[in-house]
């Protein structure tokens, strides 16, 4: 009895350790998702203390009958930056910014593109530009880069909001560099002729570390939104400039400034640089499919055919146009007829529909 006692503990430890796994791969997105979470509680602190240094220590405690208007006149449009920054951040935070809609790969006209596009995680075809986010464990339409300051991908629909987030972090910490410079300076000459008081010292040493602080963040934000806007200007993301090996093929994509601008920004000008969305003021297409520049294509290379409903100057061999519309009617109405045929058993089948297809092109 011992003995079988000892083989079934034996055997109980075994398969625990095979039920748990070390998975890195499963905790690795959780453990970024938390970091994450992290890093937007430390920007919250930050800003909290900026404020704090910039309202109380610096504004606050110089304010005289003299300077009462000019003081007033700088905390008014310091809060009306800082108001647009904090809404410009939240809906970066919490706007999707793009999922792949369900079955949009029947209707790629090109078998070369569906092998090339497909996501094997998702088991979903990926549209031109899309990405697969490892942290989000999610395809997103023209991906960006995925955040950690805002603990979300910047992809198709909130990349509006994450360059207004980057304007106005930028303008608000240059403001608060030259407003309250002046009282800076003269801490400084305090400082260097011993004036200052012991009783001041830790108010001295706010106001300077915070200064200190704000003006090295405020070049860096500042190069950081110069290297997006470029990014824009040229119909580009940061995953594309970093592929070197297409970059002739991601050129495709600049067709004018405004119009690139227009593309993340809106037609409506007066939306530019307010973090909302109506029909004129969201991105301009869907997000699936792509204008490009005639000056940039690439002859050679296989583009899909712009189904969008957006104007661009169509650049597309008229042959080839017309072959890959047939093929995606074609398959359009294979799709729908299968549909609502009875013997259509994708609900009853535990493997995306294209999977034995795709097993039989890898074959062939």
């Amino acid at each position: 009895m011992n003995a079988n006692e000892n083989n079934i503990n034996s055997n109980n430890k075994e398969n625990n350790t095979n039920k748990e796994p070390l998975n890195p791969q499963e905790k690795k997105p959780k453990e970024k998702k938390y970091y994450g979470k992290l890093l937007i509680t430390l920007i919250l602190i930050v800003i909290i203390i900026q404020y704090y240094a910039y309202v109380y220590e610096v504004m606050f405690k110089h304010i005289t009958s003299k300077n009462y208007i000019i003081i007033m006149t700088l905390l008014v449009v310091f809060h009306i930056f800082l108001f647009m920054l904090m809404w410009s951040f939240f809906r970066a935070m919490n706007t999707k910014p793009g999922d792949i809609p369900l079955y949009w790969g029947f209707y790629i006209g090109d078998d070369d593109n569906k092998r090339k596009r497909y996501c094997l995680i998702c088991n979903a075809f990926k549209p031109e530009r899309s990405h697969h986010c490892s942290v989000c464990n999610t395809c997103v339409l023209n991906m960006d880069h995925h955040c950690p300051w805002v603990d979300n991908c910047i992809g198709f629909y909130n990349r509006k909001f994450f360059m207004q987030l980057l304007i106005y972090t930028s303008i608000l910490t240059i403001y608060m560099d030259f407003s309250e410079f002046y009282w800076v300076y003269l801490i400084v000459i305090d400082l260097i002729n011993m004036k200052v008081l012991y009783k001041d010292v830790i108010h001295v040493g706010i106001i300077l570390i915070c200064y200190s602080f704000i003006l090295v963040f405020s070049f860096i934000i500042t190069m950081f939104l110069k290297f997006h806007i470029q990014l824009v200007l040229k119909n580009s993301t940061t995953i594309e400039s970093l592929d070197k090996e297409h970059e002739e093929e991601n050129a495709k994509f600049n067709i004018s400034p405004k119009t690139n601008w227009e593309q993340v920004f809106g037609q409506n000008k007066f939306l530019w640089f307010i973090p909302i969305y109506t029909e004129k003021g969201r991105p301009n297409g869907d997000g699936l499919t792509w204008p490009t520049s005639k000056k940039n294509v690439n002859e050679s290379n296989n583009i899909l055919p712009n189904t969008s409903n957006q104007e661009g100057p169509n650049v597309r061999n008229s042959q080839r146009d017309e072959e890959n519309k047939q093929q995606q009617i074609e398959m359009g109405n294979n799709f729908n007829n299968n549909n609502y045929n009875s013997n259509f058993n994708y609900a009853s089948s535990s493997q995306p529909i294209t999977s034995n297809k795709m097993k039989n092109e890898s074959e062939n």
